[in-house]
């Protein structure tokens, strides 16, 4: 990982509910197919949300570095950020942004980051900080600030086309951005991926889990939404556009047939007993080719879960707040 990249990532640690910031969305390039965000203030209002913050962070050398150099604290100064891409990774095709809500010292980055090897420009009278590509399979990158409340990062071409839609106040009216607009009021963490579930595969490091992905379920589902909205109780949603409609009561049918697996060894497994508990709430149903699952769990018992599998949890939680 390049210092450049790390300050991108950096940037993306920080995952009623809120909708998305418009300003933000308005940036996202319209035909990305994969966008995701997190409402980091009202994650940290709750315990479970504080547990996924604390599980964000990444154990890397040069964002420690660059968090110790600026005083920059992801969990503390980005208050909602925003990810998108047009998922081709690992190829020189790779477009995706990292868009973020927040209180950023500028000056303090910016002087970090050109130590680190960015190289100032100016762009439509925005100071950018690129850095080259690492390698043939990457792109350069930059980042910029518009003002002490926003910042963005990304593949240069990226970058600049989310300036100018934001100069020149574009329609945001696509099929991704509408989407997360409908995804992002109802939850905390939100996700729209336009494409099939089964292309993230490669990105599955357990070599199980990847295959599965690329089995007939997951290559059945075009497109998927849902997210996590964070409180009392903890709920969370899933929507997934399949090719047929059978497809789609075939989903619904295996979620069953996995929940039940569940109830049945609930008495043999403390765990299984557990999660079967917080089965009860499950609801799926179907709608054409589309089919809709939700839950809807008490915090308390899902940090009950969470604390059992990681001990170390509550205490990992407790030092985001």
């Amino acid at each position: 990982m390049t210092k450049f990249r790390s300050l991108a990532v950096l940037l993306a640690l920080p995952l009623g509910a809120f909708a998305a910031d418009p300003a933000l969305l308005q940036m996202v390039m319209p035909d990305s197919p994969v966008v995701a965000g997190l409402q980091v203030t009202q994650a940290k209002g709750s315990l479970f949300g504080q547990y996924v913050l604390s599980h964000l962070s990444l154990n890397d050398t040069k964002l420690q570095e660059f968090t110790s150099q600026t005083g920059f604290d992801p969990t503390q100064d980005v208050s909602e950020i925003v990810i998108a891409s047009n998922w081709k990774p690992n190829t020189a095709a790779n477009r995706w942004l990292v868009l973020a809500d927040g209180t950023f010292n500028v000056a303090k980055i910016t002087a970090a980051a050109q130590a680190n090897g960015s190289v100032p420009s100016a762009y439509q009278g925005v100071n950018l900080l690129t850095h080259s590509a690492a390698s043939s399979s990457q792109v350069a990158t930059a980042i910029v600030f518009l003002g002490t409340n926003m910042a963005l990062a990304g593949d240069i071409a990226s970058v600049k086309a989310a300036i100018d839609r934001k100069q020149s106040n574009a329609p945001t009216d696509s099929n991704v951005f509408n989407k997360a607009q409908q995804v992002s009021a109802n939850n905390d963490f939100w996700f729209v991926t336009l494409v099939p579930l089964s292309n993230f595969s490669g990105a599955i490091p357990d070599p199980n889990l990847s295959g599965a992905m690329q089995g007939n379920l997951f290559a059945a589902i075009n497109q998927a939404s849902g997210g996590i909205r964070f409180g009392d109780t903890v709920t969370i949603s899933a929507e997934a556009v399949t090719r047929s409609e059978k497809d789609a009561q075939a989903l619904v049918d295996v979620v069953k047939f996995f929940a039940g697996l569940v109830q049945l060894n609930k008495q043999n497994n403390s765990t299984a007993g557990q999660v079967a508990t917080l089965l009860d709430t499950l609801q799926t149903s179907t709608s054409g080719n589309t089919t809709t699952i939700s839950l809807a769990i008490p915090e308390q018992q899902l940090e009950q879960l969470l604390n059992g599998v990681h001990p170390h949890a509550r205490k990992a939680a407790l030092q985001i707040n």
